[in-house]
């Protein structure tokens, strides 16, 4: 009697097996492999840009307002999941990624209800977001309004000081002539009459030169008309919402169209770029969509 296999048997006897004690032993998944998903609530910004590119639509969420501001509670079903990883490369904050965990069954069999079997497939996470805060508008706004007036105001001074007469020596009226003797009223009458000449030649040439001198102050004094500064480039905001930079933008709309939230408006017509900031997730998406980087956040 003739066996075939024995020889075969007796060589596997004595052999590796070729097959793996799953699940005692399991095995690790390859590189690159594609399996269960890991959320961070910690890091998301509840921008929903994942729930738009999901093909499955294995992506929900229900918000709950609470005490602190709104609780968000964000879902991931393993078993509409097509594994595409487009949910992980779409979110700016790193809050969603793949593991390579092939661990994924459902046991309906010991759960009592068909709700509790699917647990197994079910990856979530809840977020607390807190409602925005608005920054308040500056008291003193309107203070370097009023500075011009203030400039405009000292050259008007300066100009009724230089106009208001200046008391001087020389318009001092003379002092009255000491009683002479009788033998010298010719010569003293003589000289006095010449000092008066002297005085009254004189006069006018200093009036006229004082006044030159106190009219070439005022006219430097005089504000001119000062060039227009150039504006001042757009600084990034603290809760690092984005920021319009009016010299770059061209309008093309891309950065609204791109919005996952809705926040931004843009009228090419009128040249306008508004931010909806109770909209707004400050989730970046704007200024990667943006060609000419006239967005800074």
């Amino acid at each position: 009697m003739d066996f075939p296999f024995i020889k075969e048997a007796l060589t596997q006897l004595f052999s590796k097996p070729s097959t793996v004690q799953y699940p005692f032993e399991p095995a690790p998944a390859k590189p690159n492999y594609r399996g269960r998903i890991i959320f961070h609530p910690d890091k998301c910004i509840n921008c929903n840009m994942c729930e738009r590119v999901c093909a499955g639509q294995a992506i929900s969420h229900v918000s709950e307002p609470c005490e602190e501001g709104e609780r968000i509670t964000r879902s991931f079903y393993l078993g509409s999941c097509t594994f595409c990883s487009h949910c992980a490369s779409f979110c700016t904050h790193g809050a969603i990624e793949l593991s390579d965990d092939y661990h994924m069954v459902a046991d309906y069999y010991h759960a009592a209800t068909f709700e509790e079997g699917e647990q197994a497939l079910i990856v979530s996470g809840t977020m607390i977001k807190k409602p925005p805060v608005k920054k308040p508008a500056p008291a003193a706004a309107a203070a370097p309004a009023a500075k011009p007036a203030e400039k405009a105001e000292k050259p008007a001074a300066k100009e009724a000081t230089a106009a208001a007469p200046v008391p001087r020596a020389e318009e001092a009226p003379a002092a009255a002539p000491k009683p002479r003797a009788k033998k010298a009223d010719k010569t003293a009458d003589a000289e006095a009459k010449a000092e008066d000449a002297v005085v009254t030649e004189e006069a006018p040439k200093k009036k006229t030169t004082r006044k030159k001198k106190d009219e070439a102050p005022a006219e430097a004094a005089k504000p001119e008309e000062a060039a227009p500064a150039p504006a001042a480039a757009p600084q990034p905001r603290d809760d690092g919402k984005p920021v319009q930079d009016p010299s770059k933008c061209v309008y093309c709309t891309l950065c609204a169209r791109n919005c996952p939230a809705g926040a931004l408006t843009v009228d090419r017509k009128e040249k306008t770029w508004t931010l909806d900031e109770d909209l707004c997730v400050a989730c970046g998406t704007c200024q990667g969509a943006c060609p000419k980087d006239a967005i800074i956040m």
